[in-house]
């Protein structure tokens, strides 16, 4: 599976979290919401920058003065975050939870994240899939209508 596929495939599943993912899906759609986050990081500091351009005087001081602020790009900065949790973050937590379907564990690991232990996620995700079908559903390796000797496609 290659970059394109991988993300298609990520945002026509976009919250399903039923099934497996193959590691090249997972890994191709990391690198896809890694790029997507650094552009949207970027731009919320231009945003934020804008909003709070100027002298910094006590005077002008936000708490003391909310119209030293420009909000409308304050309020863009957040709106860019939120688009991207929304467009990326939910795909990739679904992706997360099939990839780890496909090493047989259950998608319930991603609780791991709210301890902030999410390179655990990462180092299973490493792991190649369970061969042929589990639990979870049939091996995401096999393609549809081929031969049993054509079927096996690399990971």
């Amino acid at each position: 599976m290659g970059f394109g596929e991988a993300v298609a495939t990520c945002f026509r599943r976009y919250a399903t979290v039923r099934g497996r993912a193959r590691r090249s899906e997972f890994w191709w759609f990391q690198l896809f919401g890694s790029l997507v986050w650094m552009a949207a990081a970027v731009t919320f500091a231009l945003l934020w920058l804008a909003a709070f351009a100027g002298e910094a005087r006590p005077s002008e001081d936000p708490a003391i003065n909310p119209d030293a602020v420009a909000w409308a790009p304050l309020t863009a900065a957040f709106g860019v975050l939120l688009i991207s949790v929304l467009a990326v973050g939910v795909p990739t937590l679904a992706v997360t939870g099939r990839r780890l379907h496909d090493v047989g564990m259950s998608a319930w690991w991603l609780l791991l994240l709210v301890p902030g232990l999410g390179i655990v996620l990462l180092a299973i995700s490493v792991v190649a899939g369970q061969p042929g079908a589990n639990r979870f559903g049939p091996d995401p390796r096999i393609v549809p209508g081929a031969s049993r000797d054509n079927a096996a496609v690399s990971r």
